[in-house]
């Protein structure tokens, strides 16, 4: 039973938060412990990290918690000691009793533990243990002392009335919630609100407040400004001068404080990559195939909520890997391969762009397979897909319910796949790119902002309406002569160094009385999706900005050419293009829904 203590909604927010991040790297610990048995370094951290839950799990009373990390340590210790060998069917064990201490976690944030079964599980763990008992040949023990003595610097025990210890790091509040009245208890029953948090560097936090310190110095020198001119120690002309000055300051203030508040919501995507070990390992062994798994550029930062975000897509990634792309092991041994497939998960920074790229070793996609399926289906005539590049082929796989699989497995395989990956990464304003070579495996991009908060954009003008287009699409901005653009099939095209690019009137597409028309020197935006580039007429180029882009929700859900909506400084609404949404537009002469 619970007892007072975890009534305190900051004690209970602070067990959770450390002991759901040690559950976390313990998954992935597990994983690479059991290829690495003999790693003392990495045994005694998942040990180090079961004794911290079961001791702060016991302060605050939790009683099922502490039962079932307490057998699961004791079986840790005994490797430590070297009296018993890790076995698959031990690490089976202690992988259930990680996700079942996992369950116990999501419960209380929920609103309590519940009645849980566990009795097989502890009797699992024991048996385990039992059978490898003096069966393991004789080996130095990697530490003598038992778990009830392990060293404060190993195992940090939680004082009453004291937060878990952070080192160079602050858990901060990311949502807002209710304060609990002074003196009040949960009732029984009535689930407890607990905020979502996450950990931020304190040096980040000290960033951030001494730009505050500057603002606050620049609001008072604007309020003595406005005293002293109301009084009339200032003349006009030292105002101008003044205030010149501050806003110049405030500008760059601004510029800092926005960019240091943006910092603090970045966290490594580590968080995302940490799960994929254990899920590789699970979904290989129920295949019976052979895999590795390359992990790089874990420690690349990300938004805060590109991370809860971006899980998903890349689960359904991984698992199609696993299953469609990798093959059984004597298949691999018979095409001259090694047995054991590889699996890469990479990210990395472009500019303000992540990269994260999902690669295999596998048989990879076969493009003429691709389009007979989708002939069948009636998304491209035959004489069109003649004329289909091997790229624009690949985009069927898009498409919801397009599979090419003939049986349908649990893991993948029902079509409803690469189109939700699409789908969630255009929520985020993220691509996809997909290459793939037959017996050689397949490679994908997936392309994200830095962040969702702040997007800087390139401001164009027509007739009297001003857009705006994500500044990390625009390739290049440039005059064209009426010569460069040519009809083809009725649509125009621009002749641009040597490439033919779909181009797309703005004025037109919004109906708006534009200046453009088949004039010398028109100005156009040329847009980049992906390796696919489109020309974009406009009749002024206005400047660049950073803005605050707010989705307009039901109200366009019709219209993917445009992204949502953002505020001038002047108050007015200002429309945010889509690009991925003006090539789907303007590519009339592809299969519409197929290349997007």
């Amino acid at each position: 039973m619970d007892n007072d203590l975890s009534q305190d909604p900051t004690l209970v927010q602070e067990f959770l938060v450390e002991s759901e991040e040690l559950l976390q790297r313990m998954d992935q610990d597990m994983v690479t412990l059991e290829s690495t048995p003999n790693d003392t370094e990495l045994l005694n951290r998942i040990f180090r990290a079961l004794h911290t839950i079961k001791g702060t799990s016991g302060f605050l009373g939790y009683e099922p918690v502490v039962r079932l990390s307490h057998r699961a340590e004791d079986v840790l210790n005994n490797l430590r000691k070297g009296e018993i060998q890790l076995t698959r069917r031990m690490m089976d064990a202690l992988l259930r009793s990680r996700d079942q201490l996992g369950r116990m976690l999501a419960d209380i944030r929920e609103g309590g533990l519940k009645k849980y079964e566990i009795d097989g599980l502890v009797a699992e763990l024991e048996a385990v243990q039992k059978a490898e008992a003096g069966e393991a040949p004789g080996q130095p023990a990697v530490s003598e002392a038992p778990a009830e003595d392990a060293p404060a610097s190993e195992a940090p025990v939680v004082e009453a009335q004291s937060a878990p210890v952070v080192e160079s790091g602050a858990i901060v509040e990311a949502t807002p919630s209710e304060p609990a009245s002074p003196g009040r208890q949960a009732q029984a029953g009535e689930p407890s609100a607990t905020p979502q948090t996450m950990r931020v560097d304190v040096r980040k936090l000290d960033e951030l407040i001494n730009l505050i310190g500057e603002l606050v110095l620049e609001r008072n020198r604007l309020m003595r400004l406005t005293n002293d001119f109301s009084l009339g120690r200032v003349s006009k002309e030292d105002l101008d001068s003044a205030l010149s000055q501050t806003t110049a300051r405030l500008s760059f203030i601004t510029e800092e404080l926005q960019a240091a508040g943006l910092r603090t919501r970045m966290v490594p995507i580590d968080a995302v990559f940490r799960k994929f070990p254990r899920l590789v390992r699970d979904v290989a062994r129920t295949l019976r195939k052979e895999v590795q798994l390359l992990v790089a550029g874990e420690n690349t930062e990300i938004d805060k909520t590109m991370v809860e975000l971006i899980g998903d897509p890349l689960v359904h990634l991984v698992r199609n890997s696993l299953d469609h792309g990798l093959e059984l092991p004597d298949v691999r041994a018979a095409a001259g391969k090694p047995r054991q497939g590889t699996i890469r998960l990479e990210a990395s920074q472009e500019g303000d762009q992540i990269v994260i790229l999902v690669a295999d070793d596998g048989a990879g996609i076969d493009p003429e397979r691709v389009l007979r399926k989708a002939i069948e289906r009636g998304l491209v005539t035959p004489e069109r897909a003649r004329a289909l590049s091997e790229r624009e082929i690949f985009e069927f796989i898009f498409l919801p319910g397009f599979s090419t699989v003939e049986k349908a497995s649990d893991l993948s395989g029902r079509g409803v796949g690469m189109d939700v990956v699409r789908t969630n990464l255009k929520r985020m304003n993220g691509t996809i790119e997909l290459e793939s070579k037959l017996g050689r495996g397949t490679t994908i991009r997936l392309h994200l902002p830095l962040t969702l908060a702040i997007m800087p954009v390139l401001l164009v003008q027509v007739a009297e309406e001003v857009y705006g287009l994500p500044l990390r699409s625009v390739l290049e901005t440039s005059q064209i002569r009426s010569d460069e653009v040519h009809l083809v099939e009725g649509a125009e095209v621009l002749r641009l160094r040597g490439r033919t690019l779909p181009l797309l009137r703005l004025g037109r597409m919004f109906a708006t009385r534009s200046n453009n028309g088949n004039h010398a020197d028109e100005k156009v935006v040329i847009l980049a999706v992906g390796d696919k580039r489109i020309a974009l007429a406009v009749d002024h180029l206005v400047g660049q900005e950073s803005t605050v882009i707010k989705p307009l929700g039901s109200y366009l859900h019709n219209c993917s050419s445009i992204a949502g909506a953002t505020i001038s400084g002047d108050g007015r609404v200002r429309l945010v293009l889509d690009p991925a949404g003006l090539l789907a537009f303007a590519d009339g002469s592809a299969p519409r829904g197929a290349v997007q």
